[in-house]
């Protein structure tokens, strides 16, 4: 074997262990139970993020002395200040162009969102809420309310993404004087889809946002020098 096709199968190995490597999702846990637990899992590491532990006591530094202050002499020439080239640029898209700018750019980070929602993996999906408030009438009022907030949430979420196992339970009780709840969730995150996710977006943050952008700003730069020159001459 040549040394050029033993650099192309080093390579050709160091981009299959990366491919390897970023398709692991990433396990995220959520629980909710009086306190809020969030822990992130990845092969076999695990960091939990909430409930923090204790924090440890700082030692007291020791006071500084103050440094006395320098008298600044006032300058006798004012400096004038350079216009801001992003500034000029955002005026000289005009109205109509910012507008068009800013909904490209919105489509844009929609779609992202949408594919990084969808990406997600639910493996386990679980919520128990018990609606009470100590008063008949007003539980019964407040279940359907929680009715209509939840159950709506949860079907976009089975009918966008992969959820393996759920279970959704809300009961009014009537004897209760108060409203608890229950809330765990696992689920996976896949970092080559995110990462190419977001090559996408960045590609189409260039060719529909910032190229548009530019255009906009030399066309118009170019209109208003037509029209300064025209009354010019006239």
């Amino acid at each position: 074997m040549t040394g050029f096709q033993i650099f192309l199968l080093v390579l050709l190995g160091i981009v299959l262990f990366f491919v390897f490597v970023l398709s692991i999702p990433v396990r995220v846990i959520l629980a909710y139970d009086d306190k809020i637990h969030v822990s992130v899992k990845y092969l076999f590491l695990k960091f939990d993020v909430l409930p923090l532990g204790p924090k440890k006591e700082k030692k007291p530094k020791a006071p500084k002395e103050p440094k006395p202050k320098e008298e600044k002499k006032p300058d006798a020439t004012p400096k004038e200040k350079k216009p801001n080239p992003i500034l000029e640029m955002i005026k000289a898209n005009g109205h109509d162009g910012m507008i068009d700018v800013i909904s490209n750019l919105g489509r844009v980070l929609g779609t992202y969102g949408g594919k990084l929602f969808k990406s997600v993996v639910f493996n386990r999906l679980e919520l128990d809420i018990s609606v009470g408030t100590g008063d008949s009438a007003a539980t019964a009022v407040k279940y359907g309310q929680t009715c209509q907030k939840v159950f709506p949430v949860m079907g976009f979420i089975c009918s966008n993404n992969l959820v393996r196992k759920y279970d959704i339970n809300v009961e009014p009780d009537f004897l209760a004087n108060r409203t608890e709840g229950k809330f765990y969730c696992d689920m996976s995150i896949c970092i080559r889809k995110i990462t190419n996710a977001t090559l996408a977006m960045v590609v189409r943050l260039i060719f529909k946002v910032l190229i548009k952008f530019l255009t906009g700003a030399k066309k118009n730069n170019k209109e208003n020098e037509e029209t300064k020159t025209q009354t010019m001459k006239g």
